[in-house]
């Protein structure tokens, strides 16, 4: 097990310092920048550091079971509860603008609130991560809805804004098997080979999709003191 779990912390500390030399880049964006958009970006990166960080104090005071540890748990449905916020604010703000998405937002928040307060009756090791996958799915349709919305319109939709949109939409559309493979997981016996093996690639894929965002904010870091569309 160690030296595939290995594996695992290798792709968790690179994740970490990159996400810190994002950070930086985030910093300069939201004091800098006139883009609305590239600001909830910059912000949505260093909330991913600060939670990373929080995880990281969290499993050394109280050495978390990654598997079935009810403080991860718990960590996990409030990251997605903020996630939630934070990608369904930036979608429907500037490029939806739909008062049924605001409800659609508000009753997954309120689904995941009661799955945070309510998953430990059954068993840490029945816990189902249905809000999760709820919230999951509304991010997937809220950045389809919005590419067919740049589709119909005959309005010019910003490069910007397509290149957030792919990226969300790729990250969320694979994140979603991963939290329903993450069930089996939890609920059945795996090998610990396949539980390292798994969140590695899980790690991976946050690198992934951390390093895309980060690279957007790069590529209009010259630019950030300009207006443009959202």
């Amino acid at each position: 097990m160690e030296s595939y779990f290995f594996i695992f912390n290798v792709f968790a500390y690179i994740n970490t310092i990159l996400l810190i030399a994002y950070s930086f880049l985030s910093i300069f964006f939201l004091k800098k920048s006139k883009n609305k958009t590239l600001k909830i970006v910059a912000f949505y990166l260093i909330f991913n550091l600060l939670f990373d960080l929080l995880a990281r104090v969290s499993e050394f005071f109280f050495k978390m079971n990654f598997l079935n540890d009810s403080i991860f748990i718990s960590l996990k449905i409030i990251y997605r509860l903020i996630e939630l916020l934070i990608i369904g604010y930036l979608v429907n703000k500037y490029w939806l603008k739909s008062k049924i998405v605001w409800i659609l937002i508000g009753a997954s928040s309120l689904y995941l609130l009661y799955d945070l307060f309510t998953y430990r009756a059954n068993g840490i090791l029945n816990y189902a991560a249905y809000a999760q996958i709820v919230a999951n799915v509304l991010l997937v349709f809220l950045i389809v809805a919005n590419l067919l919305k740049q589709l119909k319109d005959s309005r010019t939709f910003s490069f910007i804004n397509q290149m957030l949109c792919m990226v969300f939409l790729a990250y969320f559309s694979i994140h979603l098997i991963y939290t329903v493979l993450q069930n089996f997981i939890i609920n059945q016996s795996f090998s610990n080979k396949s539980f390292a093996l798994f969140y590695s690639s899980y790690a991976g894929l946050h690198i992934i999709y951390y390093f895309a965002l980060a690279f957007i904010l790069f590529k209009n870091r010259k630019d950030a003191v300009k207006i443009h569309p959202v």
